[in-house]
């Protein structure tokens, strides 16, 4: 894991969107150690919005949620620091499977076989971003037909009229104020717009979480998004 990336969700709609990466020190934390500073992260960067509001941590790594409700002095002296980061924040760290959480499993992952998924849910919703896993999708995005393109647009900015649009990128018009570029990613709101040749990945996730077509739905919208996306999950589920 390479990077931390946390999504703010406020009455369950994304707010904004933070990354950072690890540094080589960071890197070489035990995995509970980098599991703890993906939640410290989270709750720093979003401070203004979370402080004096109860946030619920769900979290893949089940030891995460132990070593948070034993005595402070019964945890390593890293952790120790990084507990009490977060004590001024109402937080309750709660176990949940990695295949429920969808979504934010894909994003934190460089492969299927290697990583592990922080959700702060409910006032903030955070998940590790892998730097190898951001820059496929910045690679992809540059090179798509369409979001390459939209990319510029949007970069240029866009016109008075939408026929001086580009066939192809004028379905993006009716929701232009909420799309932005942040360091070579589309986004829509928080949410990442993922390029065609790498939603297959988005698919087989939301099949591995076995979760219902609504539920799904929901839970991609809160981080990713591509035109048709409704639809195409959807599909999936008349399919399976």
């Amino acid at each position: 894991m390479n990077g931390l990336g946390a999504v703010l969700l406020q009455n369950d709609a994304p707010v904004a969107f933070a990354s950072k990466s690890l540094t080589e020190t960071e890197k070489r934390y035990a995995n509970i150690e980098r599991e703890l500073l993906a939640v410290v992260f989270g709750c720093e960067r979003f401070h203004t919005y979370i402080y004096g509001k109860p946030v619920i941590v769900k979290s893949d790594h089940k030891p995460l949620q132990n070593i948070h409700q034993k005595h402070i002095a019964h945890a390593p002296p890293r952790l120790q620091r990084m507990l009490l980061r977060i004590q001024p924040y109402d937080c309750t760290i709660l176990y949940k499977p990695g295949k429920e959480m969808v979504i934010a499993d894909y994003l934190s992952r460089a492969n299927p076989e290697e990583g592990h998924t922080i959700a702060l849910e409910a006032t903030i919703y955070a998940v590790h971003a892998t730097d190898s896993k951001i820059g496929r999708i910045k690679t992809e995005t540059k090179k798509d037909p369409e979001l390459g393109p939209l990319l510029e647009q949007i970069i240029h900015g866009w016109p008075d009229n939408s026929n001086q649009v580009q066939k192809g990128l004028r379905r993006y018009w009716s929701i232009k104020d909420n799309l932005s570029v942040d360091d070579g990613l589309v986004l829509k709101g928080a949410a990442i717009v993922i390029p065609k040749t790498m939603r297959e990945e988005i698919y087989a996730r939301i099949h591995d979480g076995h979760q219902g077509i609504q539920k799904s739905i929901l839970k991609a919208r809160d981080c990713v998004y591509w035109h048709g996306l409704q639809k195409d999950i959807t599909e999936l589920y008349s399919l399976l």
